[in-house]
């Protein structure tokens, strides 16, 4: 059994997500791995999407570790939080439960 805590920050970066068809095989659609939020700056675009302030770049400024570990940890997230978003289709935050095989989430009460 699996757990995961869908959070608005999650369906913030998920309806950003840029999505394009790939003629690969059959087709499908696909989100731009290089490009997730349209921009090829991840962390800027995850930000911007989470109303983060950008660091002053001109002034030799970055994000603190803090940032960068939280954004990168919603990034690689969303891919749970998609499947659940897919599987329930619903975008209500909340803690959602699954089997091992990850494919029957549900919300829980």
């Amino acid at each position: 059994m699996r757990i995961f805590e869908l959070k608005e920050e999650h369906i913030k970066l998920i309806s950003k997500f840029y999505v394009r068809w790939s003629n690969v095989e059959f087709g499908a659609p696909e989100i731009n791995p290089k490009r997730p939020y349209g921009n090829a700056n991840v962390l800027d675009d995850i930000a911007k999407i989470l109303e983060i302030p950008l660091p002053d770049y001109e002034n030799d400024e970055e994000f603190s570790r803090e940032q960068f570990v939280y954004m990168n940890r919603l990034h690689d997230e969303t891919k749970t939080a998609l499947q659940i978003i897919l599987h329930t289709q619903s975008f209500v935050p909340g803690k959602y439960v699954a089997d091992d095989y990850l494919k029957n989430w549900e919300l829980l009460q």
